[in-house]
């Protein structure tokens, strides 16, 4: 697949393919309605389309879709190579085009009955992102063909031997996360509801002498036994298992099961009389201060408040600060006090950097065999997720369940003729630690992935991908039923925090991820272009604006800075000695040396956070004045905005970083600008920084060379017409 043909470009130079589609999928979908139809009688009469009142009508619709067609074409392009603000791209054709073919039968994957094959398109969708994050989707077993052959035992006994993952899709990425936190929250729960249930409940009377192993992996008891601060950290595998046993032991339906331990659940008790009854001390989440906002509602919206959210400080790379989790996850031993969840960071919005999910998998490996202590772990993969295509070997696209959508395998023997840029190994450029976090991924709970972000879908597309299936079982405010003879359709309405949900969102990443596909071989040739721009962006701004290239002007920036040695070798390797500019992309993919070191610096995903100091011309000295500092980037960040609509020659968006982060990054970052006076209390610092989040795969590949080269030039002309006003001030 050539990478480049699946956009449409900033001028609409691919309008012919999009023409052509647009057509195809308007007359199937008047196909499908006349099959449907068949003999049915007409809505329309026969002359009713020479009537001048179709003809009014007809004018006026017309008249208005030119009408708000002209408003929105002011709108921000993010096709256009201006734009390098936000975390969103011109989505793929094949997106377009699933969008609208999807639109056209209008379903809701709410429930089967009206969406019965978007649900199964979603199904295959999900399963696709849960093979691209390392989740074993072999044992994913198929209960729609195979219903008339397992019993329900059967069926229940595989869910006792068998993790097999889930995904679905929800309308963004706060929606994902808002219910990662929620699962999490009750799938830790279920085993004092359980045990609660066993004592109180004669219909689990053949339950009682249930004996479970703790997660030392040595100790054996009754469940009915154990402390709740025991059942509080249970490895969560073996809490959404438990009703499993229980439906077999008690010879019960899963949903009678389920209806039973709810009664004891703080779903039903609600918060404060659950953990008042079993004398838990309040949970509690850990987050870094670089999350995302979400996360603070969602612990509101589980009935918490921010008491319970244990705010973790920020390194200077822009990574969590790993010691403090340890310190809190020490003092929550010691005090008894639960941790549902770790939430760590692929792809931060302000830093793009990623959290050190690997140590945290460690930490909770060690803690669960030292102490019996547990916790899930969630990823917020918004950003990042899709980045996991990078080191993902490919693999094939399953069909929906009912196999009645074939897709040519094509991608065995992929692009004989590539380039030397499609080629190389997307893993060149991906530095060794985020390498690691991503392997890292396949060991979380949970993750979410916004493929209307590095998916390149329209929104509203997230997804929201569960290692163990089970998880989604407590959630279910409506009968988990495993069987409904030809109607086990996939349903992932009753399980989410949406009912209502579109349909046409999954066949649009169906129809993409059956084009380009989340591995290497796909999505990796869009990302790894976009990490190399990010990095070649970053390295064209520590060159150009190093305080000693006559310009008086020193970048600043959040990530991994290189030595000065080796940023004068990658001088020479990145940038033409005659012309000043960024070499070809060819010639730079050539050197793997270049790659495999340039990625060890700037930020971890493709996007750059930056701003500017200056050599002050009265004393030749850096400024050391914050209050300057503050001003001159007041002054960037304003040139720079999206408000100045479409004459804007170049978009960046911004950021203000405060003590949040903790007094340790916010010193670091003082001290290594050198900035020293008039500098405010720190709970009133508010730095200021552009953000960049590079997310055109081609912006170094245009007709005239890199676009990068043009960007800091318009940096340099832009800042130098500041510095003399704010020199004076």
């Amino acid at each position: 697949m050539e990478p480049l043909s699946l956009f449409l470009g900033s001028k609409g130079e691919n309008k012919k393919l999009v023409s052509e589609l647009s057509k195809m999928v308007l007359n199937s979908a008047i196909d499908s309605r006349i099959q449907y139809s068949g003999d049915e009688p007409s809505i329309f009469e026969n002359n009713y389309f020479q009537s001048d009142n179709f003809k009014k009508s007809s004018e006026l619709i017309k008249e208005n879709t030119k009408l708000i067609c002209n408003y929105i074409k002011d709108s921000s392009q993010f096709s256009s190579l201006r734009y390098q603000a936000h975390m969103i791209e011109d989505p793929l054709i094949p997106s377009f085009i699933g969008t609208i073919a999807g639109l056209y039968y209008n379903s809701n994957t709410c429930t089967p009955q009206v969406s019965c094959k978007s649900s199964f398109i979603e199904n295959a969708f999900t399963n696709d992102l849960c093979s691209m994050v390392g989740y074993d989707t072999s044992k994913i077993p198929d209960y729609y063909n195979s219903i008339k052959t397992v019993s329900i035992n059967e069926k229940v006994q595989r869910e006792i031997e068998t993790v097999y993952p889930h995904g679905h899709n929800t309308s963004g990425g706060s929606v994902s996360n808002i219910e990662a936190c929620w699962s999490s929250y009750w799938v830790k729960f279920i085993p004092v509801a359980i045990k609660n249930a066993l004592l109180n409940e004669n219909d689990l009377i053949d339950s009682r002498e249930l004996t479970i192993t703790l997660n030392d992996c040595k100790t054996n008891k009754l469940l009915i036994e154990c402390t709740n601060w025991e059942l509080s950290n249970l490895n969560s595998d073996l809490s959404v298992k438990l009703p499993y046993q229980i439906s077999l032991q008690c010879k019960l339906p899963i949903e009678n099961v389920y209806e039973i331990i709810k009664r004891y659940h703080l779903c039903s008790l609600g918060t404060f009389q659950f953990f008042v009854d079993n004398q838990i001390n309040q949970p509690i989440y850990l987050i870094p201060a670089s999350a995302h906002y979400c996360f603070k509602k969602a612990i509101c919206l589980v009935g918490l408040g921010s008491a319970n959210i244990k705010q973790i400080k920020i390194e200077p790379n822009g990574r969590m600060n790993i010691n403090e989790v340890k310190m809190i996850i020490k003092n929550c031993i010691e005090n008894q006090i639960p941790i549902i969840n770790i939430i760590s960071i692929l792809g931060s919005t302000q830093e793009y950097a990623v959290d050190n999910i690997d140590e945290i998998v460690s930490i909770r490996n060690q803690v669960r065999i030292d102490f019996n202590f547990n916790f899930e772990m969630h990823v917020d993969g918004a950003f990042g997720g899709y980045s996991l295509s990078c080191i993902r070997d490919n693999f094939q696209l399953k069909n929906p369940l009912d196999d009645q959508l074939l897709f040519p395998n094509n991608i065995e023997n992929e692009d004989i003729n590539k380039n030397e840029i499609d080629s190389f190994d997307p893993e060149l450029i991906i530095s060794s630690y985020v390498k690691k976090q991503l392997h890292a991924c396949k060991f979380v709970d949970s993750i979410t992935l916004d493929g209307h972000k590095s998916g390149y879908l329209p929104f509203s597309n997230s997804t929201i991908c569960y290692r163990n299936s089970k998880y989604k079982d407590i959630l279910t405010l409506a009968p988990v039923y495993v069987d409904g003879g030809k109607k086990n359709i996939p349903n992932c309405g009753v399980f989410g925090v949406e009912g209502s949900r579109p349909g046409h969102s999954s066949i649009a990443g169906y129809l993409t991820h059956s084009i380009i596909r989340p591995s290497k071989i796909g999505y990796g040739k869009l990302l790894k272009r976009c990490v190399l721009n990010a990095k070649l962006f970053y390295i064209s701004l520590l060159i150009k604006f190093d305080g000693n290239n006559c310009n008086n002007i020193k970048v600043v920036t959040i990530g991994n800075n290189p030595s000065r040695d080796i940023l004068n070798y990658l001088k020479k390797q990145i940038i033409d000695s005659n012309t000043g500019k960024i070499k070809s992309l060819h010639e730079i993919v050539s050197n793997k040396t270049l790659l495999q070191i340039l990625s060890n610096y700037g930020a971890d995903l493709n996007g750059v956070c930056f701003g500017f100091n200056f050599i002050s011309p009265s004393t030749g000295e850096l400024n050391n004045d914050y209050q300057k500092y503050q001003e001159l980037n007041k002054m960037i960040i304003d040139r720079f905005d999206f408000s100045r609509g479409p004459d804007a020659d170049l978009v960046f968006a911004h950021t203000f970083l405060n003590i949040s982060y903790g007094s340790e990054f916010i010193s670091n970052f003082l001290e290594t600008n050198e900035l020293k006076i008039n500098i405010p209390t720190y709970n009133k610092i508010s730095i200021p920084l552009l953000r960049s989040s590079t997310m055109s795969p081609f912006i170094s590949e245009t007709s005239e060379g890199s676009y990068i080269d043009i960007i800091v030039d318009q940096l340099l002309k832009e800042i130098t017409g500041f510095l003399f006003s704010i020199d004076k001030l």
